[in-house]
């Protein structure tokens, strides 16, 4: 690799290996001892619309099995987070709501990422954030190339 291949590796190593951590960190301080796996489960249960609140949904949206959501929910259920649901019309369907802690980790989660869009807005000159909004749009489609392949 050259030069700029080099450091391009080292910042996206470094990036990822930091960014979910840190993140991680600086909620827990707010919201307590949540993964950032479960942070994620909340944010997806908060967004979702009253249709769109199944199992089936956010598993879906999620990427992420029925079954591996199932366990996750159980235990942000067990820790009070959420609360599932049979659909009165169709019994089969399970409902995910959130409860009002899960309500505040979605707030706090949702600031955090302010702060971050804002720092990074704020450092980079505004006629260069068409060139890095383009750049991070590559770099996330040749991850997302990577899960298809």
């Amino acid at each position: 690799m050259n030069q700029n291949e080099c450091m391009i590796d080292k910042v996206l190593v470094h990036l990822f290996n930091d960014l979910l951590r840190i993140e991680e960190k600086t909620l827990q301080k707010h919201v307590g001892p949540l993964s950032m796996r479960e942070v994620h489960i909340i944010e997806a249960v908060c967004a979702a619309q009253a249709e769109d609140n199944t199992m089936t949904v956010l598993a879906a949206t999620l990427r992420v099995t029925v079954g591996s959501l199932t366990v996750a929910i159980k235990t942000l259920e067990r820790k009070g987070y959420v609360q599932r649901q049979r659909s009165e019309t169709d019994k089969r369907r399970v409902h995910v709501i959130p409860l009002p802690p899960a309500l505040e980790v979605e707030q706090h989660h949702r600031a955090f990422h302010r702060r971050m869009v804002e720092a990074v807005t704020t450092a980079v000159p505004s006629e260069q954030l068409d060139v890095l909004i383009s750049s991070l749009h590559a770099i996330s489609d040749y991850f997302y190339d990577q899960e298809e392949a």
